[in-house]
């Protein structure tokens, strides 16, 4: 999905910004200069001149800044590159000449052509080292009026250290233009001879290890932002007028319809259609850019060509919904892990998704392996804005532990000489289902996806998944899995430790250390979505060997959610059941201990071993 050139006119270059102070964090690349100033007509074209100064470090700062590339769009904008060059260490300057600068068509529209239109125009600095200095200036200019109106944002870099970083606005006083900072920037105004003169800084930052599983850098980075828009809910009016006159019921269209509901009615009906849509139109793109245009493709085109992007996922589901009655409104929302709002009402949206008023539900129809009652851990919990005569801003329902479901029931045979056999059957819930159905679309085969999985194990093997056609989003996703892992653990008739095997297990413990971190610190919220996994495994003991000693029981409750473990005896062997459940999905810093302890607990059980030994006699 493509975001608007100036909705997010930092973005591209700039990922992140400094948080509180890491000590002893290398400093690779520093921007001793970046600023954006804009001299902005009554009609809302406008001129940009982008100025960019920075030293390179290191060999990880020549990697990120040996080059420069800047997006534009040809039926609205130009873009001219005014100078560039590097000056070494030594103090020689070296100028860019052409051979050095290349405009080609984005990579977003090499992927997706007919999706998007832009170009990008790119500078290769040459003869770089450590200690090179790079400049380089373009001027951006708007031709025609944005869409969205004036989208102007600003973010500071996690990563790297800034020297001073700015951004200027030059305006006619008929333009309304609605401002705020957060984080640090100092924000001036001034009216001289009926223009508005406005400048953001913010100086002299050092850069920060990024954090791993963190929100979005556009939740908490240093950021200035700037708008002509009255309020959020006009950005909704805007897609509403772009897109409404798409939907259109044709006689295709009520034919196919009809078709897919039959005697259907209401909720159900909505459910077929959402389903058909699903499985038959391809997704080739994601981008939502106001400079593309919100305008998704006619419904019926997009039923003859059986692809599309989010828009045309939407619109043609919106038309087909709207034959058999059922009222859809289309919804823009972020689709990834931004989950805070912006300090103005800018546009941080990348996604279309379908919004039924009637019954208070979201719908992602982009996504192939996701059921209709489904939306992705990354679309819970986050502004939308509907799109409506109007407009309307909303949230989409916060996911909760119940929602993001999976339970594990497994049989594990062990043979005298060591040899694990397993069998599982695998439930997961509908908002957990979307990711392992694509895995098993997409896999070479089942057993190469089940090596995959048991490589990562202590105790390896071979083995499948038997499930359900992962396309079918009428039913619930079924899963099964058989292996067996030769020298799976010691030979068992003797004295030993049995570690619990892990299997073909999708969601094992061990991917919790993703989530951990050095000191126990954290300087910005935390993604780990909320969840309720449950595994429960018995062991089969072999002719000939006993039980000598089970683990101890866990149970652990904290604000960040629980870990409860087991262990009981059975006839012939033993039995764990364990259950981790995680109440929120974005956990703020000073949340950290308890989501780690919490962690620690699963990850410190699922090493616990039983001890065997010969039964009396052998």
């Amino acid at each position: 999905m493509a975001h608007s050139r100036m909705a997010v006119a930092m973005l591209a270059l700039l990922c992140a910004a400094a948080g509180p102070e890491q000590k002893n964090v290398p400093q690779h690349l520093r921007l001793d200069h970046f600023s954006r100033a804009y001299v902005v007509n009554a009609d809302l074209t406008y001129v940009e001149t982008m100025t960019q100064d920075t030293t390179l470090l290191s060999r990880r700062g020549i990697d990120a800044g040996e080059r420069e590339a800047e997006a534009f769009y040809p039926k609205s904008q130009s873009l001219e590159l005014v100078e560039a060059w590097v000056d070494q260490p030594d103090g020689t300057r070296l100028t860019i000449g052409p051979d050095s600068v290349f405009t080609r068509p984005s990579a977003e529209s090499q992927s997706a052509p007919g999706f998007s239109e832009s170009q990008t125009t790119t500078v290769l600095f040459p003869q770089l080292k450590e200690g090179s200095k790079t400049h380089v200036v373009w001027k951006l200019t708007q031709k025609t009026k944005p869409l969205l109106g004036l989208q102007i944002s600003t973010i500071v870099p996690e990563e790297w250290a800034v020297g001073e970083q700015m951004v200027d606005i030059v305006a006619p006083e008929s333009v309304p233009l609605h401002y705020a900072q957060r984080g640090g920037f100092a924000v001036t105004e001034t009216t001289e001879g009926g223009m508005h003169h406005i400048h953001a800084g913010i100086a002299n930052l050092l850069g920060a290890e990024p954090e791993r599983n963190s929100v979005s850098p556009a939740d908490y980075q240093p950021m200035f932002a700037a708008t002509s828009q009255p309020d959020l809910a006009s950005l909704g009016a805007v897609y509403y007028a772009q897109s409404q006159d798409r939907a259109v019921v044709t006689p295709a269209i009520q034919n196919l319809a009809s078709k897919i509901v039959g005697d259907k009615h209401g909720i159900e009906a909505a459910r077929a259609i959402y389903n058909w849509v699903a499985l038959n139109i391809r997704y080739v793109a994601i981008y939502l850019s106001e400079n593309d245009g919100w305008v998704p493709h006619p419904a019926e085109e997009v039923l003859a060509h059986g692809y599309g992007d989010c828009k045309d996922h939407v619109v043609i589901t919106q038309a087909l919904l709207a034959a058999v009655g059922v009222n859809a409104q289309a919804a823009i929302i972020d689709w990834g892990r931004r989950f805070a709002d912006a300090p103005v009402w800018i546009s941080q949206f990348n996604h279309a998704i379908i919004y039924l008023p009637d019954y208070d539900l979201y719908l992602n129809p982009t996504n192939p392996y996701a059921r209709f009652e489904a939306l992705d851990p990354t679309l819970a919990g986050k502004l939308v804005v509907i799109a409506t005569k109007e407009g309307r801003v909303a949230r989409t329902p916060a996911l909760k532990p119940a929602d993001n479901y999976y339970s594990m029931h497994t049989d594990i045979h062990v043979t005298p000489d060591g040899t694990l056999e397993g069998h599982a059957t695998i439930v997961m819930s509908a908002f957990s289902e979307s990711g392992f159905r694509s895995a098993v679309a997409t896999a070479i085969s089942p057993e190469d996806l089940g090596e995959q999985v048991l490589r990562a194990t202590p105790e390896g093997g071979f083995g499948r998944y038997t499930t359900s056609p992962p396309r079918d989003l009428t039913q619930p996703f079924t899963i099964t899995a058989d292996w067996r892992s030769t020298h799976g653990t010691a030979p068992c008739c003797g004295k030993a430790s049995l570690p619990i095997p892990l299997g073909l297990d999708i969601a094992r413990p061990a991917s919790l250390r993703q989530y951990l971190t050095r000191d126990g610190e954290r300087r910005h919220p935390e993604l780990a979505a909320a969840k309720d996994l449950n595994w429960l495994q018995a062991i089969h003991l072999p002719a000939g060997a006993k039980l000598v000693d089970l683990p101890t029981d866990l149970m652990l409750d904290n604000a960040a959610g629980f870990y409860h473990a087991h262990y009981s005896t059975t006839p012939d062997g033993f039995q764990v059941e364990r259950r981790l459940v995680v109440r929120e999905s974005v956990h703020p810093p000073e949340d950290v201990a308890a989501l780690e302890a919490l962690l620690y607990a699963a990850l410190d059980d699922v090493r616990a071993t039983a001890r065997i030994g010969a039964a009396e006699g052998n």
